[in-house]
């Protein structure tokens, strides 16, 4: 018999139903066979009952604390998607432990989750076994802007990691889940028809069958259509183009683990784990973007021998590499990690260590050549004032809502209490910022290495059944959105 403590399991209850009740009230965005339907079991008044349900249990937790909810669910029937998130700010106070309760509602979902995943592969058919997790991770896309910049308050509060939990992960773990999630979509009974999985495919394909070496597509990723085109020589233009996600996604991989070994090696495994079922990696299923993938995982290489210390020859190339690969994401990276070692000299007023000097000088030149051909207009960058309701249809439609993860991006923007690493921090804070004036917002934040302060948020999770199960559930949610890549023909 499962005992549930009342001091703990009251508010997790509630905050769960919340969720529903905004879900429920504002409908689902569900990609299925890459097509995102919306509304998805939308209504109203079950919406409302939930709301003033959860109200009533956390003023049945305390009764002279939180009285003053239950009148207020009542304004549900007239906005239900701005009342349960009002009601969860008071309700997120109470979530100080993470116990028991929160395994058992990762177990209900995760179990609902497989039963999806089991009819799915063997009968072909998708079925509502799928529904609970979907609330968990795209419920609420319209909280996930907030979420983000909640993050950037958090990295100023740092936090010491807990010693009592350490969930150990196989180093090869993180390979076989990536090369599980890239390969679905190219299994025989999945896509039968053979259709290309990314979206960029067509542009890598039509270059490599009549190549130019000039024009805004060849000067803004150069080495990684010469990788390409020399691949092609050898293996035949279509192979090339069709299977090229494989092997980038494994370098992501790679790149991750490396990473996150140079900053603190206990979450290296969990991190690359996390990589390989981010959101990021998912868009980069979804969308193509393959160069800009290449790009950011030879920075992190580049970024990992920075951190600590070694190969500066090896860092100083991997940068160059990923500038010529995708000049775009090497430009946003790079210049956050110049602008963090200038302003770190300056308040500081000492010099930067002759490894961190020589690194930048081979960066500030192909920065200010780089901003200057963005800015000139010659690598154009759609610059535009945040527009808030397009920055949720980018989240929850635009890459068939593959961006739209708040689980993930929860734990990701939790964790950056623990990065003690400050160029990260700085990185992700300008890139954040950086959506109020770009457009498209979203590639901002599939660039940016969220595994590590996910890894971290995990790692620091008492009960280990709880990490094991948070886990699961991001690798089924990897794996839910791998098999509904293949469109519908």
């Amino acid at each position: 018999m499962i005992r549930l403590d009342k001091r703990n399991f009251i508010p997790w209850i509630s905050i769960v139903l919340l969720l529903c009740a905004y879900s429920i009230g504002t409908g689902l965005y569900i990609t299925i066979q890459r097509v995102t339907y919306y509304p998805i079991f939308e209504s109203k008044i079950v919406s409302v009952f939930l709301t003033i349900f959860s109200s009533s249990l956390i003023t049945f937790y305390n009764y002279k604390k939180y009285v003053f909810l239950l009148p207020l669910s009542l304004l549900s029937f007239f906005s239900v998607s701005l009342t349960p998130l009002i009601i969860s700010i008071f309700i997120l106070y109470e979530l100080k432990k993470v116990d028991r309760t929160v395994s058992i509602i990762l177990l209900i979902i995760n179990a609902s989750m497989i039963s999806w995943l089991i009819l799915r592969l063997l009968l072909g058919i998708n079925t509502y076994f799928s529904i609970p997790l979907m609330i968990l991770e795209a419920g609420a896309p319209t909280v996930i802007p907030f979420i983000w910049f909640v993050g950037i308050i958090l990295s100023a509060y740092k936090r010491n990691l807990s010693s009592k939990s350490q969930l150990f992960i196989n180093p090869l773990i993180p390979f076989i889940v990536v090369l599980l999630i890239s390969l679905i979509p190219y299994l025989p009974f999945i896509n039968p028809y053979k259709f290309p999985e990314t979206v960029d495919f067509k542009y890598y394909y039509s270059w490599l069958l009549a190549p130019t070496f000039s024009g805004w597509f060849f000067d803004s990723r150069p080495v990684y259509l010469m990788l390409l085109y020399a691949l092609s020589l050898i293996f035949k233009p279509y192979t090339v183009a069709y299977y090229e996600f494989i092997f980038l996604s494994l370098l992501y991989t790679y790149s991750a683990y490396k990473l996150a070994s140079a900053i603190d090696k206990s979450i290296a495994s969990l991190s690359a784990l996390l990589a390989s079922v981010s959101p990021m990696l998912m868009t980069f299923l979804y969308s193509g973007l393959e160069a800009n993938l290449f790009s950011i995982s030879l920075m992190f290489i580049s970024m990992s021998y920075l951190f600590k210390k070694e190969k500066l020859s090896l860092a100083i190339l991997f940068s160059l590499l990923s500038m010529f690969s995708h000049i775009y994401a090497w430009a946003q990276l790079s210049t956050g990690i110049t602008l963090y070692y200038l302003l770190k000299s300056i308040i500081h007023r000492s010099r930067p260590d002759n490894y961190t000097l020589t690194y930048l000088s081979f960066s500030i030149p192909f920065i200010a050549i780089g901003l200057f051909l963005i800015l000139s207009g010659v690598f154009p960058l759609p610059m535009e004032l945040l527009n808030y309701t397009q920055l949720i249809y980018q989240i929850a439609v635009v890459s068939w809502g593959s961006n739209n993860a708040l689980l993930y991006f929860l734990l990701s923007s939790f964790g950056n209490r623990y990065v003690k690493e400050g160029v990260l921090n700085f990185v992700y804070s300008i890139s954040v910022f950086g959506i109020i004036f770009v457009s498209s917002a979203t590639n901002l934040i599939i660039d940016l290495p969220l595994f590590i302060p996910a890894a971290y948020t995990i790692r620091n999770v008492n009960r280990r059944s709880t990490s094991i199960l948070l886990v699961l559930s991001l690798i089924l949610w990897g794996i839910y959105m791998s098999i509904n890549s293949v469109p519908m023909l």
